[in-house]
C-alpha cells in the first residue's frame, strides 16, 4: 500500500515546535533575569506578614492583617497612596513610654488631620509585645490603658500608672503581640523600633538601619507631598 506523506503538514509541525520552543526559552530568560522582591525588613524589601488581634479604642479586640493596607498598583510619587509606620513597642519599656509623646505628635501631624501637611497620609500602627525582661508583664488591658492613656485604670506601665505616660491618647490601632510572634517574624532586636512602609508594601526606611535618624525626618524626606511636586514642575 502506497504511503501518503504530506510535506506541508511536516513543515507546519516543525514550525509549531519551534514556536513552542522559543516561547519556553523566553519564559526561562524572563525567570532568570527578573529579580523578585525579597521579603524582609530592610529598605527595598517587601514587609513580612503582620497579623493578630488589634484594639482601636472602641469595642473589643478584632482581627488585623497588615496586607489590607497594601496597594500593588501604587506608583512612586503618588500622593494619594497611604503609607504605614509600624511601631514595635513594649508598654513597660521606659524608652517607649518616653517616646510616646513623639509618636503622638507624629501620628497627629501626618494622619491626614493636619491641614498644614499636604503629603500622603501616614497610618501609624503599634505592635505591643512583652519583652523577656523581669517586670515586663503585659496584658491586653495594659495595652489598652497605654493606648488610651487611661488614668486610674489599675494598669501599670513601667512601674507607673499607664495614664501618666508622655503624650496624648493615641488614635491608631494597637496589636496584641504579647507572645512576640510578630516581633520574631520581623527580627526586631529591641523596642521601640520603627518601620516606614510604602503603599505597595515595600519598606522605605527602618530605625534599625538608620541609627540616630529620627522617624519624623524620614517621613519628611521620603513621603511625597503636593507642594514638592508643584515646585519641581
Amino acid at each position: 500500500m502506497k504511503q501518503i506523506y504530506d510535506d506541508h503538514a511536516d513543515i507546519r509541525t516543525k514550525a509549531a515546535i519551534r514556536v513552542v520552543s522559543l516561547f519556553f526559552v523566553g519564559l526561562i530568560i524572563i525567570a532568570a533575569t527578573t529579580s523578585p522582591i525579597a521579603t524582609g525588613t530592610k529598605a527595598g524589601e517587601r514587609a513580612p506578614p503582620l497579623e493578630g488581634k488589634f484594639y482601636n479604642g472602641t469595642g473589643g479586640w478584632t482581627d488585623f492583617n497588615l496586607e489590607n493596607y497594601w496597594d500593588p498598583t501604587w506608583e512612586e510619587g503618588d500622593v494619594s497612596g497611604q503609607w504605614v509606620v509600624i511601631d514595635f513597642m513594649d508598654t513597660d519599656c521606659p524608652y517607649c513610654i518616653r517616646s510616646a509623646e513623639d509618636v503622638s505628635i507624629n501620628s497627629g501631624d501626618f494622619d491626614g488631620s493636619n491641614p498644614q501637611w499636604d503629603g500622603a497620609i501616614v497610618n501609624f500602627i503599634a505592635s505591643a509585645t512583652e519583652l523577656d525582661i523581669n517586670g515586663h508583664d503585659s496584658s491586653r488591658a495594659e495595652i489598652a490603658a497605654f493606648r488610651d492613656k487611661t488614668a486610674d485604670s489599675g494598669q501599670s506601665c513601667g512601674g507607673s500608672d499607664c495614664g501618666n505616660r508622655a503624650g496624648s491618647a493615641h488614635n491608631f490601632p494597637y496589636i496584641d503581640d504579647i507572645d512576640q510572634e510578630n516581633m520574631k517574624e520581623w527580627k526586631v532586636g529591641g523596642t521601640p523600633s520603627y518601620y516606614l512602609i510604602q503603599p505597595d508594601g515595600i519598606i522605605a526606611w527602618s530605625s534599625s538601619e538608620n541609627p540616630g535618624e529620627d522617624l519624623r525626618d524620614a517621613i519628611l524626606a521620603l513621603v511625597p507631598r503636593e507642594s514638592a511636586q508643584q515646585g519641581g514642575a
